[in-house]
C-alpha cells in the first residue's frame, strides 16, 4: 500500500491503525487540513504528521472491524446467559435468582441452531430470550459482568473474610456501608439476607455514584462472585 492509498483508506475508515516492525500499534486520523496523522499515545485529539518515508516503519495495517452479525450477537449472548447458568450452579445456597438461572436452558441446545444460523429467522420460536426476557436481568449494560470477592477483598480483606463467614453461616447482617466506604470511584455497600422460613440466602452489591442513590448493582451468584443485575 502506497501513501495515497494508506490516506484514502484511513480517510474513508477502512484503516484505523497500523502495527510498527517493534510492535508498537498507531492510530490514524485525518487532519482538519486534511494531512494524514497518528494520535500520540493516550491522546484522541492530537497527534503527528505521517510522511511517505514513514510506512517502511509498519508491518501491518489495521483494518477497521465490521460489526458484529447477527449470528455472533446471539452466540454472544448465549454464552452470557451460559455464564449466569454455570456460576449459580456452583453457589452452596439457594434463593429465588439462584433457582431461575440454574433453570436456564442449556447452552448446547442452543449451539445446534447455530449450526443452522438461518433457523432462528425462520421461526422466532427457535430464538433465544434475552436475559431480561427470561427474568433473570433488568436488562443492562452490566449484565454477565462479574466482581469477584477476591478483587473486593484487595481493598476490604477483613469485611470479605465477613461476608463469606454469613455466607457459610447463612447470617444476615450488613457487610460494607457508610460515606467511607469506596471502590471503583464508586460508594460500595454490601449486605447479606436470610430468610429461616424459606431457607433464602442472597447477597447484594452495590456501586453508587458518590452521594446519589444511582448506579450499579449486583446479586451474589456463587460464593465467590457477585454478577451484574440492575441498573438505576
Amino acid at each position: 500500500m502506497n501513501y495515497q492509498e494508506l490516506h484514502e483508506a484511513v480517510k474513508s475508515g477502512s484503516i484505523i491503525g497500523a502495527v510498527s516492525t517493534n510492535g508498537k500499534k498507531d492510530r490514524f486520523f485525518i487532519s482538519d487540513t486534511g494531512s494524514l496523522c497518528r494520535f500520540k499515545p493516550r491522546s484522541s485529539r492530537r497527534g503527528y504528521l505521517v510522511s511517505e518515508s514513514d510506512l517502511a516503519r509498519y508491518a501491518q495495517f489495521i483494518p477497521l472491524k465490521p460489526p458484529p452479525t447477527g449470528e455472533e450477537k446471539l452466540r454472544k449472548e448465549y454464552q452470557i446467559i451460559e455464564k449466569y447458568k454455570r456460576m449459580a450452579g456452583e453457589a452452596s445456597f439457594t434463593n429465588p435468582f439462584i433457582l431461575d438461572c440454574i433453570a436456564l436452558p442449556d447452552f448446547d441446545a442452543w449451539r445446534k441452531d447455530l449450526v443452522e444460523p438461518n433457523s432462528w429467522e425462520q421461526d422466532k420460536e427457535l430464538r433465544p430470550r434475552t436475559l431480561y426476557e427470561l427474568h433473570i436481568t433488568t436488562g443492562t449494560n452490566i449484565d454477565g459482568k462479574v466482581i469477584s470477592l477476591n478483587r473486593i477483598a484487595k481493598r476490604y480483606p477483613r469485611e470479605i473474610e465477613r461476608l463469606r463467614e454469613s455466607i457459610q453461616t447463612r447470617a444476615a447482617r450488613t457487610i460494607i456501608t457508610g460515606r467511607w466506604a469506596k471502590f471503583a470511584g464508586y460508594d460500595i455497600s454490601i449486605e447479606t439476607e436470610y430468610n429461616a422460613e424459606s431457607g433464602d440466602f442472597r447477597g447484594f452489591l452495590s456501586l453508587e455514584y458518590a452521594g446519589c442513590g444511582n448506579g450499579y448493582y449486583y446479586l451474589l451468584i456463587n460464593d465467590d462472585n457477585f454478577i451484574g443485575y440492575d441498573v438505576d
